[in-house]
């Protein structure tokens, strides 16, 4: 965890914990926070500039040591809760969602929370927003549920898989690394044991699913790799290369993408979907292009020029 996160971390559990225990020494808070006394006090002196510029100490938070002991006062706005509008409570709701195979039972609650926290004449609008953008996974909870349980627990899985290219179910054990929704579409990446290698599987295709006793040690952060592309089995190879300017945002999703002269990056793609890849290169505008294979650099030429059509 890098230094800025932990610190973050840090400040939210300092803020809370103070406030309920006023008066509760330096020495004490240091020790909850595993952190040395001058650490603590640096952030102290930190939260006193939490508001609106020009950072007023007391705008959210008023925070003050006497002699040893901390005291925190929370802004008194933070003692009702805020009324939310309907986009406020669909975009909560839909992220609550999107979070729900792992913590199904707890999110579920707060689901209720926030719909119920809804002006009632806004409610037929969050309808309305939920159902644009498909955040009703509830169908997919019985699959969902145990396969982000199985990677917590690092279980081995069985399933059978309808193969995107052939069209017929395959018995398939794997080995669970991540669930996540990608463009309205659950993913599983973990690794097959049949294919020997890392594979991405689309779960609205898994069925006759089985949690076995079998564990694994073997974690492979496939995950970040994956996380926001298209990848499935029997994508093709390709080879994209980025301009300087959007060099920074593919580093942080390809780590492994190799610098080239004039702040250019190459990135090399295995696995990835043409349905993906397409608008995926559209997407950067310009910055981006495909330097194999030439049928996909036909697709996305071909899907630039019917856009522009449009």
């Amino acid at each position: 965890m890098s230094d800025l996160k932990e610190r973050l971390r840090r400040l939210l559990l300092l803020v809370p914990f103070a406030a309920r225990k006023p008066g509760v020494t330096i020495d004490e808070l240091a020790r909850r926070l595993d952190v040395d006394r001058a650490e603590l006090l640096e952030d102290l002196d930190l939260l006193t500039l939490v508001g609106r510029p020009p950072f007023s100490p007391d705008d959210f938070i008023d925070v003050y040591v006497e002699g040893e002991r901390v005291h925190v006062a929370l802004d008194q706005r933070f003692d009702r809760p805020p009324r939310l509008t309907a986009a406020e409570a669909a975009a909560l709701w839909m992220s609550a969602q999107v979070m729900s195979p792992a913590a199904k039972s707890a999110l579920g609650t707060a689901q209720k929370k926030i719909f119920s926290a809804m002006p009632k004449a806004e409610r037929r609008s969050f309808g309305g927003l939920s159902a644009r953008v498909g955040a009703d996974a509830a169908p997919m909870d019985e699959l969902l549920e145990p396969l982000a349980r199985a990677s917590r627990e690092m279980r081995e899985v069985e399933f059978d898989y309808l193969t995107g290219g052939r069209g017929k179910r395959e018995r398939r054990t794997v080995r669970p690394y991540a669930v996540y929704l990608h463009r309205g579409q659950w993913y599983l990446a973990g690794f097959c044991l049949k294919r020997q290698e890392e594979r991405l599987f689309r779960v609205d295709r898994v069925s006759r699913l089985e949690l076995t006793e079998r564990r694994f040690a073997d974690r492979r952060d496939v995950a970040a790799g994956a996380a926001g592309s298209g990848f499935e089995s029997g994508g093709a190879k390709a080879v994209l290369r980025f301009t300087k300017g959007a060099a920074p945002f593919v580093r942080e999703r390809f780590p492994e993408a190799r610098k080239i002269e004039g702040g250019s990056l190459e990135v090399e793609i295995s696995g990835a979907s043409p349905e993906w890849l397409v608008p995926y290169v559209l997407g950067f505008g310009g910055e981006a292009e495909v330097l194999e294979p030439q049928e996909l650099r036909d697709a996305v030429a071909q899907a630039a020029r019917a856009g522009l059509a449009q």
